[in-house]
């Protein structure tokens, strides 16, 4: 009896087990705000402001997933994927110089969810719903100039982890016997609070200013709160702390893939 019982969940869970593969592209969701300013010097002395939205989240995705089917309608999965932003740049322009940044960023992130399926022959629609945990960094270039001088310089926020939620709805086409190709529109809601800050790289006039930088210039610690003290510096050894900060990873966009049955 317990070889039979062993024999048929194996047989149950051959049939219902399955890896997939997908990749995709996400807009914009959950934007933030970023400002620009542009002053035009000809001879009207006319300033313009612009207001762009913009998420980390927006950019290329590629990964996979495991699954178990419990019947042809309810199943759960457990999906990995890597994330590599779009560029994001801000670029401000005023009467004696301009001041550009560019924003891009990478995260690996961890998906498990529950899958609702119709469970029809062929054409299979189906939905997604689950929670999003990732970890990943954002690399902020700036060329600042201020006439003659120019300054350049990039800093990388990392640490600590993203959270979130996602929600999909797709249809599924049963190629062969166990290959499906599926389709779906997916949608991410997640912010990042990066941790710790780096400046990696630092030039004055293109001279590389590295080792001209304290522990306190090229590090900064990001924290719920923290206290200063009037007419006190802190000592340059150490890292410079400010408020964390919540930067949106919310997407939506189309993914696409290949799903294996077990």
């Amino acid at each position: 009896m317990v070889l039979s019982i062993v024999f048929i969940t194996n047989d149950l869970l051959a049939q219902g087990a399955y890896v997939s593969l997908n990749t995709g592209y996400g807009l914009n969701a959950s934007s933030q705000n970023l400002g620009t300013t542009t002053y035009n010097n000809n001879g009207t002395n006319m300033t313009t402001y612009n207001q762009e939205d913009f998420s980390f989240g927006k950019g290329v995705q590629f990964g996979g997933a495991a699954g178990y089917m419990f019947t042809k309608n309810i199943g759960v999965e457990m999906g990995l994927s890597f994330l590599t932003g779009d560029h994001t740049t801000m670029q401000s322009s005023y009467v004696n110089g301009s001041n550009k940044v560019d924003f891009s960023s990478k995260m690996l992130r961890m998906n498990p969810s529950i899958i609702i399926a119709s469970g029809l022959s062929g054409i299979n629609p189906y939905a997604r719903f689950g929670v999003i945990i990732g970890t990943g960094s954002i690399i902020e270039k700036d060329n600042y100039t201020v006439n003659p001088n120019n300054t350049q310089s990039t800093q990388k926020l990392s640490g600590g982890y993203a959270y979130g939620l996602t929600a999909g709805v797709g249809v599924m086409y049963k190629l062969t016997g166990k290959i499906s190709l599926f389709g779906e529109l997916a949608m991410v809601n997640m912010s990042y609070a990066p941790t710790k800050g780096e400046i990696t790289a630092y030039t004055f006039n293109g001279v590389d200013r590295m080792l001209s930088l304290s522990t306190r210039d090229r590090l900064t610690d990001y924290v719920e709160t923290y206290t200063s003290t009037a007419g006190q510096t802190p000592p340059d050894t150490e890292p410079a702390k400010s408020l964390v900060q919540k930067l949106p990873f919310g997407s939506v966009g189309i993914n696409i893939g290949l799903k294996y049955n077990l």
